[in-house]
């Protein structure tokens, strides 16, 4: 969409430049007219001249008349004296008055005037050298109306910038605030036109301020409510588990419906927390090969209770992000290696480094992904197979759905492959490096 200041400058001198053509227009039609005003009465001012000496017969100087106008004398149908350069026939019709006629070429106003007796006086003149001459000062008072309006564009571009400063002070305002910043702006110094826009705006801050305490409290309350009789269940299913007359298989049902649940509740609430806003404050040097040892460590007991093996390959790989974040994403590929990964099988994660980039590669010796549902799985709440996976591992389809989101929030990118290594799945993340 076109700038504001390009559309008023462009506008005004548009309107101007029609607006001096009209002008123009309208005084050359207004010129001719006066100046055929003009010639017709200098017409009947050499025609009486011409009467007088005609009738004092006199001759008639050439010096009066020159080349730009010749004078007949007629008798009805006969031509008894004319000038040099008069044409040998007159008029169509001797009528009184004026008249338009072709003679060498060139446009000339004729003047006839009856002088009794049958007589009549035809006197010409050329009109072309009025109008050329109208022409040239038209032009000559044109010209200089189109040499000033370079001048005059720069003119309004800047009376019009200068015009819009208020505005510009108000995008660089609302630019420089931090996320978490929702005052009222100012709005006694604005102009007047502005007054309302300001307004709005402070009235929609208000409301996403509200909106905003809302969310975090809804945060702290879900954390509270949902963890809480999670905990409490935990607890009775495992004191019910003790009792004999329970049958197991209904206790490891409940069991893991719960668990579900329980890592179901922790991914949405992790999903809340992660924001733009939030990893852009909350920014730090992060190294993704001390954060994976931490991950490691933290899922060692479920990959050995499984027997699987973990292995961690490459240097230190340092890149700038929000410290949770990464760890959840960390967390959240690790994890899913280890669960969808048979028991006794490996997963390796591996993090290689460059001057503009950090890649970090998990694979496992899994089933994998087919490639017609790797598009799929980054979806929230999409699992390969529904409750029905072919792992009979409980999940809640939101893992890669976070994996993907915290990638796009660090500015990276992530894809699926078959690990040519271990036959399995495996996912590649390329984020920023630091720079130093």
């Amino acid at each position: 969409m076109p700038s504001i200041r390009s559309f008023l400058v462009s506008v005004t001198l548009s309107v101007i430049c029609l607006v001096n053509f009209v002008a123009a227009l309208h005084g050359y039609d207004r010129s001719i007219d006066r100046a055929e005003r003009l010639i017709e009465a200098q017409l009947a001012e050499t025609a009486g001249m011409l009467m007088q000496l005609i009738e004092q017969q006199d001759d008639i100087p050439p010096a009066l008349l020159g080349d730009q106008r010749y004078f007949q004398l007629w008798r009805g149908e006969q031509l008894l004296r004319q000038s040099a350069n008069a044409p040998g026939k007159g008029p169509v019709s001797l009528r009184g008055g004026y008249h338009w006629v072709n003679h060498q070429g060139q446009r000339w106003r004729l003047f006839v005037e009856p002088l009794g007796g049958d007589q009549w006086l035809v006197l010409g003149q050329r009109h072309d050298l009025y109008s050329v001459l109208i022409e040239e000062i038209l032009v000559s008072s044109i010209l200089p109306i189109i040499w000033v309006l370079p001048l005059l564009g720069v003119l309004i571009w800047w009376i019009v910038n200068h015009g819009l400063r208020p505005l510009h002070r108000l995008a660089d305002a609302l630019h420089a605030r931090r996320p978490d910043e929702l005052q009222p702006l100012p709005v006694d110094a604005a102009p007047r036109e502005l007054e309302t826009v300001i307004r709005s705006i402070n009235q929609l801050f208000g409301r996403l301020d509200e909106a905003f305490q809302r969310e975090k409290h809804f945060a702290a309350d879900a954390a509270h409510e949902l963890r809480t009789p999670l905990a409490a269940l935990k607890i009775s299913l495992h004191n019910l588990k003790r009792e004999m007359s329970v049958n197991p298989e209904i206790v490891g049902e409940l069991e893991a419906s719960v668990e579900r649940m329980r890592h179901s509740t922790e991914q949405i609430l992790t999903l809340h927390r992660l924001t733009a806003e939030k990893l852009s404050a909350d920014a730090l040097a992060c190294d993704l090969a001390a954060l994976a040892r931490e991950v490691i460590a933290e899922l060692y007991p479920l990959a050995q209770a499984r027997g699987q093996r973990i292995a961690l390959e490459g240097d230190d790989a340092a890149v700038e992000g929000d410290p949770f974040a990464l760890g959840v994403l960390l967390r959240n590929l690790i994890d899913n290696a280890c669960k969808y990964t048979p028991e006794g099988g490996e997963v390796l994660v591996r993090l290689e480094s460059s001057v503009l980039a950090c890649k970090l590669v998990v694979e496992d010796s899994g089933p994998g992904i087919d490639v017609a549902e790797r598009g799929r799985v980054f979806d929230r709440f999409y699992r390969i197979g529904g409750d029905g996976h072919a792992s009979a591992t409980n999940g809640s389809g939101l893992g890669l759905s976070i994996v993907g989101l915290i990638v796009r929030l660090h500015r990276g990118s992530v894809s699926l492959e078959r690990s040519d290594k271990l036959g399995g799945l495996m996912v590649s993340v390329t984020l920023p490096a630091r720079l130093n």
